[in-house]
């Protein structure tokens, strides 16, 4: 009886862990598994195929593919570039609209931005682990960080 009782205690324990929380502003994921590069590019391809995700560009080489636009609304959508690897597979994305602007006759080109972890565009990253997950059950999430050249004047960095 003891026993049972410290089972039931523990599980809530071993559920928690189990959950990962997605840090804010991740715009990759990574899927750990136990397949070649070769293995997991066909298993992505099939993948694709099975959900009717049309494959824009493909590189067998370094085993690369990128969707073709993955329709969300009327007026926009999503797509994903899959890198395949030993042990694993990395997805990025990007999303926007196909709409232009015209504004007195000039006209701008529709916005392309990468999909991130944050707001509105959780819809679209959601999407892309939802897809993710079935290549594997060890994820990880990665924030891209873009390094600006720093100035020469290490005074001017810090406003001195």
């Amino acid at each position: 009886m003891k026993q049972l009782i410290l089972i039931m205690l523990l599980l809530p324990c071993f559920a928690w862990a189990q959950t990962q929380e997605i840090p804010k502003n991740s715009d990759k994921i990574i899927v750990i598994n136990q397949q070649t590069s070769e293995q997991n590019f066909i298993k992505v391809k099939q993948a694709l195929a099975d959900r009717d995700i049309e494959i824009a560009t493909q590189d067998r080489d370094i085993f690369q593919i990128k969707t073709a636009l993955i329709r969300s609304t009327e007026n926009g959508g999503y797509s994903f570039l899959i890198n395949c690897k030993d042990g694993k597979v990395s997805f990025t994305g990007t999303w926007g609209s196909n709409l232009g602007l015209n504004i007195g006759g000039i006209t701008q080109a529709p916005s392309i931005y990468k999909i991130q972890y944050k707001g509105a565009q959780k819809y679209f990253f959601n999407k892309m682990k939802e897809f993710a997950e079935t290549f594997g059950t060890e994820i990880r999430y990665e924030t891209t960080v873009i390094m600006v050249k720093p100035p020469k004047n290490q005074d001017d960095l810090y406003g001195y």
